[in-house]
């Protein structure tokens, strides 16, 4: 299996089952994976929550495997408590023979939070927590509520010096391929992607999932163009652009209502310029990627820096990792 997230320090059992949550969005639950590992490492079998009203992937990997007190158990999120809405993975997973999970993030779910993990290491149950992860598959997850209801990610591939467009290069992308795949992944966490009328035009982009493991997805982020003025009926016709939603206002507040009503809790911007420093402006961002090659382009288009400004007194450098010739930069706001 060939998993790029391992660039991002995430350990190899856990990659597994972070793919595994992506591989379907279950809205209005968040998305969780898990994979079972023997005392080798060898995978014993993977699973993940399909959609609302189905098993959860720890009660589904239960029903289609046994779990021996020398397996490991890697699942994206703290196992839910609760058993109001379905059976506690909790509950289920302390009357199997495992002795080893590691989880993705504490649930913040007041139902749970904490009291999965209280009770199977009350139960004999060795407990490791690798955070982040379910904040990576679940961006909004920390952050929605009734006043702040979208969570926007940003994303930006960029060189050396500040380019965002190569207008001398056949090749539309800047950064390589390890950068590439880890925005696909990156997609494949929102509930939408957005770009601006400009990058639509320049670099027609088609803003699907195009990551080796998530080839099977049922995931599909909708698909937003912010054109910010009426749209052409050249487009409007053209029954090929039918998968994109055209947002002809240039209002914010009109296409978060938008987004809002289209069931959207988290939206990747993959620009452009325009995009950026808007939600810079607004301080929207409440996580911002940076991917950003050596290579120096000569001609195109430039971002100069706002970020740089912004980033100084808006946002905090949370990581930083090195994709071969690329470096990753991830913000969070303060």
């Amino acid at each position: 299996m060939v998993n790029n997230l391992n660039y991002l320090k995430i350990s190899k059992g856990m990659t597994i089952a972070a793919i595994e949550a992506l591989k379907s969005n279950p809205f209005p639950n968040p998305k969780v994976g898990a994979a079972l590992f023997d005392k080798n490492m060898n995978l014993k079998n993977k699973s993940y929550h399909v959609q609302k009203g189905l098993d959860h992937a720890e009660v589904a990997l239960i029903k289609q495997t046994q779990l021996e007190d020398s397996d490991y158990l890697y699942i994206t999120l703290e196992p839910c408590y609760h058993d109001d809405t379905s059976p506690s993975c909790a509950k289920e997973l302390i009357n199997t023979n495992i002795k080893n999970v590691i989880i993705g993030d504490v649930d913040v779910d007041s139902r749970t939070f904490g009291k999965s993990i209280k009770l199977l290491k009350n139960n004999g149950i060795n407990i490791t927590v690798e955070t982040g992860v379910n904040d990576l598959l679940n961006p909004y997850y920390k952050n929605i509520s009734k006043s702040n209801p979208l969570t926007y990610i940003g994303k930006i591939g960029i060189s050396g010096n500040n380019y965002i467009y190569d207008s001398e290069s056949k090749n539309k992308y800047i950064t390589n391929d390890i950068s590439l795949d880890i925005s696909h992944i990156l997609r494949a966490t929102v509930d939408a992607i957005l770009v601006g009328k400009n990058t639509f035009i320049i670099d027609n982009p088609i803003l699907n999932i195009r990551n080796a493991e998530l080839k099977e997805t049922t995931n599909s982020p909708l698909k937003f163009v912010w054109w910010g003025s009426k749209v052409p009926n050249e487009i409007n016709k053209n029954d090929k652009l039918n998968q994109y939603t055209f947002i002809e206002s240039n209002s914010l507040q009109e296409l978060e209502d938008i987004l809002i009503k289209n069931n959207c809790r988290s939206v990747l911007v993959e620009g452009g310029k325009y995009v950026h420093e808007l939600l810079f402006a607004n301080n929207k961002y409440l996580k911002f990627y940076e991917f950003r090659s050596q290579n120096i382009v000569n001609k195109g288009l430039s971002m100069n820096y706002l970020s740089q400004n912004v980033f100084n007194k808006e946002y905090k450098e949370e990581n930083k990792f090195l994709l071969k010739d690329n470096d990753l930069v991830i913000y969070t706001r303060k």
